[in-house]
């Protein structure tokens, strides 16, 4: 394992000047679980405990899944090519190859805490369409995670939609967030086939106001009978691609 040397002394009295060189030639900082960081921008750099930013929780290969569910940040630790050091920064979702340090932050807010924003994705975190998580408490999220699994078929039958997230997970969807809800108004798009982005909330009862939201099916067959309009979102992965309308514009209105 590759490390770096430095000087961890704490809780005790100051020794002798001999006996400080001493101690510095035989303690190491490494890479590995337990080990305390700091962060400088978007690097980490091994650090003292008492003045760190966070502490590995667990060193994985290449997979940042397989970090522990708690992790509020994934490290991708590489060795430097000729420098005999490492080079380590977040990254997250990289197919390289390397180890991933998982880290948890010493003191809150924990972003790999549900709806946080970081660390590992699960349920009760939120993604965006373009972008990947976001905190919950942050405007422009799509959706709410309610399984992460293998393959989209997988997903729980409430599943509204899936997002491809990583090189092997699946993040099922449920409602909240810009994924329409029964009882939603949307404004009229541009076609009958649509893109997720182009599946726009309207305040029910203003002129933008074209449609409000009856149901979501697999089919435009098996709508609420009182749909009388219906889009298809075109793109892969959604669970119930038809969203099944009633329209709330005024009479004679398209």
């Amino acid at each position: 394992m590759v490390t770096a040397t430095g000087v961890l002394i704490a809780g005790r009295a100051a020794p002798e000047p001999g006996a400080a060189r001493a101690e510095a030639a035989t303690v190491r900082l490494a890479w590995e679980q337990g080990a305390c960081v700091e962060r400088e921008s978007g690097r980490f750099e091994l650090a003292a405990c008492g003045e760190a930013d966070g502490k590995v929780i667990s060193l994985v290969g290449a997979e940042a899944a397989d970090c522990p569910v708690e992790t509020d940040e994934l490290v991708r630790v590489r060795p430097l090519p000729g420098a005999g050091g490492t080079h380590a920064q977040a990254v997250p979702r990289s197919p390289e190859q390397g180890r991933t340090a998982c880290v948890r932050s010493l003191r809150p807010p924990h972003p790999g805490d549900p709806g946080g924003g970081g660390g590992t994705l699960r349920a009760g975190d939120c993604l965006a369409l373009r972008g990947g998580e976001r905190p919950c408490s942050a405007p422009g999220w799509y959706g709410k995670v309610l399984a992460v699994v293998d393959r989209a078929d997988a997903c729980p039958a409430r599943a509204l939609d899936a997002l491809v997230v990583g090189e092997r997970e699946v993040a099922c969807l449920g409602g909240g967030g810009r994924m329409l809800r029964l009882g939603d108004c949307v404004a009229r798009p541009e076609s009958r086939l649509v893109s997720r982005e182009a599946l726009v909330k309207a305040p029910c009862g203003s002129a933008r106001s074209w449609a409000q939201v009856t149901g979501r099916a697999a089919t435009r067959g098996r709508c609420p009978e009182v749909s009388d309009r219906y889009l298809r979102v075109r793109e892969p992965g959604v669970q119930r691609p038809v969203t099944c309308l009633r329209r709330t514009a005024l009479h004679g209105s398209p």
